[in-house]
C-alpha cells in the first residue's frame, strides 16, 4: 500500500539549510517504494523547483499562514483552508517534523507549528520529530506546549548533546523518550565536479585555486543586540585577516536567499565584497544556487567560517573544517558534538556577540591549524553520519509498526 508522510516544520527553502533538510530527508526516504512525500511551506511554487528530483510535493502550510510570505502563497478562503488541512491529514500515514530550530522563544513560532502535530496526534496519525534543536524557552506557555505535544511523540531525535540534556533535563521528558542522532542534512549529495568548478569560474576563481569560504547571516542581528553596523564591521575586519593570513581567495557564500531585504544574505555578502577592493573576494549569489551547489563549494574550501549553522554542516560533512559564529545553544552543541571533546569549543564556535566585541578574535580564526582539524574530523565523521542515517531507519521503522 501507498505510504504518505506530511512534512511540516518548514518555513522556506529561500533558506538552503531549510532546503539541505527537506531534500536529505525527501531524498532517503522516497527510495522506498510507493512512499509519497507532501511538504508544507510558505514559499510552495519557489520550493517545488528548489526540491525538483527530491521526490518531496509542496504545498501551502494551511496550518501556519505567515504574513511576511504571504505574496509567495496562493490565495484561498478560510473554509478552503481548514478543509485542505483535514484533507492533507486524513491522507497522512505519518507526520513528520523536520530538524532546526524553529522550537525556541527565538523566532516566537514555535507554538504555532505544533499546531499540525497536535491536530494529528488528536486523529491517531502517528507523529515524529526528527533531529531538533530545541530551547530555550522564555515564555512559560510556549514551553508547556512543546512539552505535551513532544510528550505524546512516536519518535523524538534531536541533533545535539545540548537539546538531550534540556528536553531530558529542563523540560523533564523521559530518556527513552528522546534519541540523540545528528542533522538530516549530513546525507545531502553534494553537486558535481562539473558543476562545482562552473558556479566557481562564473565568479571569477580559477576551479584549480584553493580558497576559504566566509558564509554570512543577515539576519543574526536580529536575535542578538549587535547593531548591523558593528557586525558589518566585523565581518570585514574577519575577511581581511583571513586574506592577510592565509593568502587565499575568499569566497562569500550566502546561504540564505531571502525575498525579505532583513534576512537575505546576499546584500551583507555584497556590502562585505565593496569593502575590500584589495582583496581577492567572490560572491557566490546566482539566484539558481542550491544547497547541494553550496555544500559542494563549501566541501572543497580549506576552511570555512559561517554564520548559518547549515553552511558549517555543508562544510563538516565533507571532512572541511568548520567554525560557527553562533547566536543561539544549537551552534555550539552541533559543533561540539561533531568534532567532539579533544577539539577546544572556542577554536570552532563563537558566540556572535562576543566575537563583534573582540578586535583579536579574527585572528585566533584565521590562525587555526585546518590540516590538524581536518585530520580529526575524519575519525568523527563516519558516526555523525551514521547518527544522521539511523533517523531514517526509524522512520521506516515507524510507518512499518
Amino acid at each position: 500500500m501507498p505510504t504518505n508522510i506530511l512534512i511540516t516544520g518548514v518555513t522556506s527553502c529561500e533558506s538552503r539549510g531549510v532546503e539541505a533538510l527537506v531534500r536529505s530527508l525527501a531524498t532517503e526516504l522516497t527510495t522506498t517504494p510507493d512512499t509519497t512525500i507532501t511538504m508544507l511551506t510558505q514559499t510552495p511554487d519557489l520550493d517545488a523547483e528548489a526540491l525538483a528530483g527530491s521526490g518531496a510535493d509542496c504545498t501551502a502550510d494551511p496550518f501556519v499562514v505567515s504574513r511576511s510570505w504571504a505574496t509567495m502563497r496562493p490565495v484561498e478562503t478560510e473554509p478552503h483552508r481548514r478543509e485542505r488541512a483535514a484533507r492533507l491529514l486524513k491522507n497522512a500515514d505519518l507526520v513528520l517534523a523536520t530538524g532546526g530550530d524553529l522550537h525556541t522563544s527565538d523566532y516566537g513560532v514555535s507554538t504555532r507549528y505544533l499546531a499540525v502535530l497536535d491536530r494529528a496526534q488528536q486523529l491517531g496519525v502517528p507523529t515524529a520529530m526528527v533531529g531538533q534543536s530545541v530551547g530555550p524557552f522564555t515564555d512559560p506557555a510556549e514551553q508547556a506546549a512543546f512539552t505535551a505535544t513532544a510528550s505524546r511523540l512516536d519518535l523524538l531525535t534531536v541533533r545535539e548533546t545540548t537539546t538531550l540534556a534540556y528536553l531530558t533535563g529542563h523540560l523533564a521528558l523521559p530518556e527513552r523518550a528522546v534519541v540523540l542522532s545528528a542533522d538530516p542534512a549530513f546525507l545531502l549529495a553534494p553537486s558535481g565536479p562539473n558543476r562545482t568548478a562552473q558556479l566557481l569560474a562564473d565568479t571569477g576563481l580559477n576551479p584549480a585555486q584553493e580558497y576559504v569560504c566566509l558564509a554570512p547571516s543577515r539576519g543574526v542581528t536580529r536575535y542578538s543586540p549587535i547593531t548591523d553596523a558593528r557586525h558589518l564591521n566585523a565581518l570585514t575586519r574577519l575577511a581581511a585577516t583571513l586574506w592577510r593570513v592565509r593568502r587565499r581567495p575568499l569566497v562569500l557564500v550566502p546561504h540564505c536567499h531571502d525575498s525579505r531585504e532583513h534576512n537575505d544574505d546576499r546584500l551583507l555578502a555584497r556590502q562585505i565584497a565593496a569593502r575590500l577592493p584589495g582583496v581577492p573576494v567572490h560572491v557566490l549569489d546566482a539566484d539558481d544556487i542550491g544547497a547541494a551547489d553550496y555544500k559542494a563549494v563549501l566541501g572543497g574550501a580549506e576552511l570555512v567560517i559561517s554564520e548559518r549553522l547549515h553552511a558549517s554542516i555543508g562544510a563538516l560533512s565533507s571532512g572541511t573544517p568548520a567554525v560557527a559564529l553562533g547566536h543561539s545553544p544549537k551552534f555550539g552543541g552541533v559543533l561540539a558534538d561533531t568534532y567532539g571533546p579533544a577539539v577546544p569549543a572556542d577554536d570552532v564556535h563563537r558566540d556572535i556577540t562576543a566575537f563583534t566585541a573582540d578586535p583579536t578574535a579574527a585572528e585566533h580564526l584565521a590562525r587555526l591549524d585546518t590540516d590538524k582539524l581536518r585530520d580529526h574530523l575524519a575519525t568523527r565523521l563516519p558516526t555523525t553520519v551514521a547518527l544522521a542515517t539511523a533517523d531514517i531507519a526509524r522512520v521506516r521503522a515507524l510507518l512499518n509498526s
